[in-house]
């Protein structure tokens, strides 16, 4: 396990993940790859949505914030530590991001979405699982 991919979206369940994933690659001498995804809003919500959804410089803003924390979590580790922003779909992007990187591994936190809302939309951590080619360990 030489490089772990560790989605953070600012849950508490992802920064939880990502400490699993930073003793991992300690633990084998490994990459922290620490990803953080903004998802635009989508114009055919009848909800209205933050600003941060909608502008590009918002976005980055808040990937930053997330990524920052992130990074201030892992600080000290003996790993290496890398950060990766990005704007689009979580589960496209992680799953494209295993590719380009050459992740062995991702960890990742789990939304806890159930019963007839998981069925309907999904969830990234269950769209990842069902098409990563590498293993991927959810924490709940």
């Amino acid at each position: 396990m030489k490089k772990i991919l560790a989605p953070v979206d600012g849950s508490q369940n992802s920064f939880e993940a990502l400490m699993s994933a930073k003793d991992m690659a300690e633990k084998f001498g490994g990459q922290l790859i620490i990803l953080n995804i903004q998802k635009p809003a989508s114009f055919d919500t009848p909800h209205p949505v933050p600003d941060y959804q909608i502008d590009p410089e918002a976005l980055k803003r808040r990937g930053k914030e997330i990524l920052d924390k992130a990074e201030e979590l892992v600080k000290g580790t003996s790993a290496e530590v890398k950060t990766l922003f990005t704007v689009g779909d979580p589960a496209d992007q992680i799953l494209n991001l295993i590719e380009k990187e050459g992740a062995d591994m991702v960890v990742m936190g789990s939304h806890g979405l159930s019963g007839i809302r998981r069925f309907l939309i999904g969830s990234v951590s269950n769209k990842v699982l069902q098409h990563s080619p590498k293993p991927v360990m959810v924490i709940k």
